[in-house]
């Protein structure tokens, strides 16, 4: 029972505080179902889009991985290790220092109170099987708990693909991705045990399984961002077959999804038409366009499913920098995006430690400008239909999508693209989908993952090597050093998982 208890109890516990208007619980510990409109505003509550693969102050070490940020000697020796950060596993996970966390804390990635993916899941699976579970439904009702069920289902795959790929090795098609992950846990009983560990190919199949249920009851045009709407599963179908490598199939849900805009400028800002409310303070001024008043808000013309990601990643407040790296790849007297959001403002400085000033440097912002989110945004479905062409070797089709994107984010008069073999048009949509995504987040650290398959390209990597001080520390992407752990306050209710304790000092 104590296994239960730490995936299901706490979960239950949760829902009560939060929710008690909605639930109640039988004796067994099983949430008692009161309506179905009841049900459906469960996902409407905060806690199912803001906590993922976040540490407590909304950062994540997953962007500290990867390689678009960098650390100075300053950030590191006193920011991080002689300030005693709360977040530490930043800084351990950029140097590559196992266990990045502290094994025997709970995992904010897994469950930490109201954060981490099992609490959401458990408002998924009360959703599912509490609409399911209602026998008695008027037409309404019934309608109504097709959708909701629907929504549940592609939020609840949401978060068992990206924990696959966080909790497990690089996904690798044509093999048996053998290796257990995570548990697949879809029951609100407590009094039922807790489900071994899933393969990663057994998770895999169970969220293209669910993806496909939902799809026919999504509706065309959601409430808010935050629900999935039919678009949302095209997109989230086609950003699977990214890491299935089934192109083909990229190319038909990412169109499935862009159709759905409309036009372009339905669901694309033009930064042309983007200002500063006050340019002397470009750091906080915050931006106004002629085409809405959206541009910060969830409800941006261009989110199309929102899920909250990391904001600070790349500034000096967040001990960060955009890598050298990163900043190379922006066209900077073109790209609005670097006109916009790379600013250069005072650095990090201190007096501890002997003293520490970084000058002037540049620092990204856009997630203080504009809504980013680690769901789908609708430049994100155009790129991975861009990269879907390209992969099929249909590169006019890649330039076409690539090149209305850029239409909205150059200077009006910049060159279209034009040219290229295949691996050069799928090359620039890659340096395009680079630029365009969170600098910060789940994204970069799952394309990384992906993109060490296509070994021998330019865009693809085995290694990923950060410099502090003169000192270099490599991690290999396809290893334990781009994976996190099952934490030491899980493994020990669920031994029968046979996963050793973590024993390394952290």
């Amino acid at each position: 029972m104590t296994n239960q208890k730490y995936f299901i109890l706490i979960a239950v516990v949760l829902l009560m505080g939060s929710c008690k208007r909605f639930l109640d619980v039988k004796p067994k510990g099983k949430l008692i179902p009161s309506s179905v409109t009841d049900y459906d505003h469960l996902l409407d509550n905060t806690g199912t889009i803001e906590f993922n693969f976040l540490d407590g102050n909304r950062g994540s070490l997953l962007s500290y991985l990867g390689d678009n940020l960098e650390m100075t000697e300053g950030q590191a020796k006193v920011g991080f290790v002689l300030n005693s950060h709360p977040n530490l596993e930043r800084y351990y996970a950029h140097i590559f220092r196992q266990p990045y966390k502290n094994p025997n804390l709970d995992d904010q990635f897994w469950s930490s109170g109201s954060m981490g993916i099992y609490p959401q899941i458990s408002y998924f699976n009360n959703v599912i099987e509490g609409i399911r579970g209602i026998s008695q439904k008027s037409p309404e009702e019934e309608k109504l708990g097709r959708v909701s069920v629907a929504q549940a289902l592609v939020a609840r795959a949401w978060c068992y693909f990206h924990a696959n790929m966080i909790y497990g090795p690089v996904y690798k098609p044509g093999t048996d991705n053998g290796t257990k992950t995570i548990p697949y846990v879809v029951d609100v009983d407590i009094n039922k045990p807790i489900p071994d560990l899933s393969t990663s190919a057994e998770v895999a199949n169970r969220v293209l399984g669910e993806l496909h249920t939902a799809l026919p009851d999504l509706p065309v045009r959601s409430s808010w961002p935050s629900r999935a709407d039919r678009a949302t599963g095209h997109a989230m179908l086609a950003y699977y077959h990214l890491f299935t490598q089934r192109f083909d199939s990229v190319v038909y849900y990412a169109n499935l999804a862009w159709t759905a805009a409309g036009s372009p400028e339905s669901v694309l800002y033009d930064f042309n038409k983007f200002k500063l409310v006050d340019p002397s303070r470009p750091v906080t001024s915050l931006i106004v366009s002629s085409q809405d008043g959206n541009t910060n808000l969830v409800n941006s013309r261009e989110m199309l499913f929102y899920r909250v990601s990391e904001r600070d990643a790349g500034q000096g407040i967040a001990l960060s920098y955009p890598s050298s790296e990163l900043i190379a790849l922006y066209d900077q007297a073109a790209d609005l995006r670097f006109n916009f959001f790379y600013i250069n403002a005072p650095g990090y400085k201190t007096t501890v430690g002997g003293g520490y000033d970084d000058g002037m440097r540049i620092g990204n912002y856009r997630g203080r400008k504009t809504q980013v989110t680690d769901g789908f945004s609708w430049p994100e479905v155009l790129l991975m239909r861009a990269e879907g062409y390209a992969r099929t070797n249909r590169p006019d089709l890649a330039l076409a999508d690539l090149n209305t994107l850029r239409r909205f984010r150059f200077k009006t008069g910049t060159p279209a693209l034009a040219g290229g073999t295949q691996d050069e048009v799928l090359q620039w949509v890659l340096q395009e989908r680079r630029r365009e995504l969170p600098i910060g987040g789940v994204k970069r650290f799952l394309d990384l993952k992906r993109f060490s398959l296509d070994k021998g390209k330019p865009w693809s990597k085995s290694q990923i090597t950060h410099n502090i001080a003169g000192q270099t520390y490599k991690g290999t992407i396809d290893s334990k050093d781009f994976i996190v752990p099952i934490s030491n306050v899980v493994l020990r209710f669920n031994p029968n998982w046979g996963i050793p304790l973590e024993t390394r000092p952290f």
